[in-house]
């Protein structure tokens, strides 16, 4: 208590004194001098006034108006840009389609997609979404291929064409395709007759015709490829026109002949993935366990020893273009006679089905079925991803080849046969 006295008595002995009073007079003079001389500055500049104030509002709409501009740019751009990195899209005039849908098979992160097409005026639109480059392919309403295109998210493609000229098509907002449709347009008569004798092949035994016509378009893209090893085009042509038809040494010499940046993009996908398989081939691995059905429905195991090579075929009934190695099968058969045993192994779903397909027959193989198809455990093991495929065996049991063409098959066995 006698602090705060203290304290409060001091605080009124300041304020009562004259010499603190006079001081802050003093200041107080001083303070109103300087804003009196402050204000006579600004007193004889008063008619400039209104000249800066329209000069601000002039330049303030220039710059709002500016500003204004960029933000509407900038997010016309934002949004531009944004739609086109997360999606692509396809579309087109196709004519002469007749009013029938086309189909547009694909696979995505989400899986495999099939997109039904239903021409107005011959105009088609899809739109989806894939970060990796992947092939589209068209199909038209009997299922019979169409053409091919390769996108990605950002992609803008737009086919233009007669619809019954595949070869002949147009196209735009992809470089890569433009120089895929290029080839095709240079390559078109020899396409089409490629096409048509594959299609007539495809219900049975592939003709010498359709393989005259393998070696020469072959030949042409084995010439592009060694002209433009830097583009992913060389890489499609590749799969698709020499994987599964050419012999393995003529894929690998032209695979090898690619930049690395060409297979390690998407194009090169299924030329990594071929090379993964024959260097799985080139591992030892002998033939599995199989157990499989006759015609007369009784079991029979396969046995390596029983022949100095073993010839398997898998194939499908209900699987339409599977038979197309029955002519090789038994020229093989009357070939080698009990040197090689060659034998077809259904893969049907339903016994019934390979049974009457195989119950007429009278051939000199031996015709089994797998119990379960795809999902018996042999066939799993043996990673069968197409039909027909062929597979060749020594009398160790040791798998030597598999996946080949006949006439790569045949060249394996004759190595192994003759002295």
């Amino acid at each position: 208590m006698v602090l705060r006295r203290t304290s409060f008595w001091r605080c009124k002995y300041r304020l009562t004194s004259r010499r603190y009073i006079v001081k802050k007079v003093v200041l107080f003079c001083r303070f109103f001098q300087k804003v009196r001389a402050r204000s006579r500055v600004l007193t004889d500049k008063v008619w400039l006034l209104p000249q800066i104030e329209y000069i601000c509002k002039k330049r303030k709409r220039f710059y709002m108006s500016k500003i204004g501009a960029i933000l509407c740019v900038g997010v016309l751009l934002l949004s531009g840009c944004g739609g086109k990195s997360h999606e692509f899209s396809v579309e087109g005039t196709l004519n002469n389609l007749g009013g029938r849908p086309v189909y547009a098979v694909y696979s995505t992160e989400s899986g495999i997609v099939v997109d039904t097409l239903r021409p107005q005026n011959g105009y088609i639109a899809f739109k989806n979404s894939s970060a990796e480059l992947i092939p589209i392919q068209f199909y038209y309403f009997d299922k019979t291929p169409f053409t091919q295109i390769y996108v990605q998210n950002g992609d803008r493609i737009e086919l233009s064409g007669d619809g019954q000229d595949p070869f002949g098509l147009k196209v735009k907002g992809s470089s890569l395709n433009k120089e895929l449709f290029k080839f095709n347009q240079e390559n078109k008569e020899l396409l089409q007759t490629w096409l048509a004798e594959r299609n007539a092949s495809a219900s049975g035994s592939r003709t010498p015709r359709y393989e005259q016509l393998c070696r020469e378009l072959q030949g042409v893209v084995a010439d592009y490829v060694g002209k433009h090893r830097d583009s992913p085009v060389s890489a499609i042509l590749l799969s698709n026109y020499l994987l599964g038809e050419a012999d393995q040494a003529r894929c690998d010499s032209l695979i090898a002949l690619l930049d690395p940046g060409v297979l390690a993009g998407g194009a090169g996908v299924p030329l990594v993935r071929y090379r993964e398989f024959e260097n799985t081939l080139k591992a030892d691995s002998v033939l599995p366990y199989l157990s499989l059905v006759t015609v007369a429905d009784t079991s029979w195991i396969i046995d390596a020893q029983e022949a100095r090579a073993t010839l398997l075929c898998f194939w499908a009934a209900e699987t339409a273009g599977t038979r197309g190695y029955e002519t090789f099968l038994g020229d093989m058969a009357a070939r080698y006679d009990t040197a090689v045993q060659v034998i077809d192994v259904s893969l049907d779903r339903d016994s019934a089905v390979w049974r009457r397909t195989v119950s007429p027959d009278t051939v000199q193989w031996t015709r089994l079925w797998a119990k379960g198809g795809y999902l018996y455990a042999g066939v799993k093991w043996l990673d069968i991803h197409r039909l027909p495929y062929l597979l060749v065996a020594d009398s160790t049991g040791r798998v030597v080849a598999r996946g080949l063409s006949p006439d790569s098959t045949r060249a394996c066995i004759d190595r192994m046969i003759k002295p």
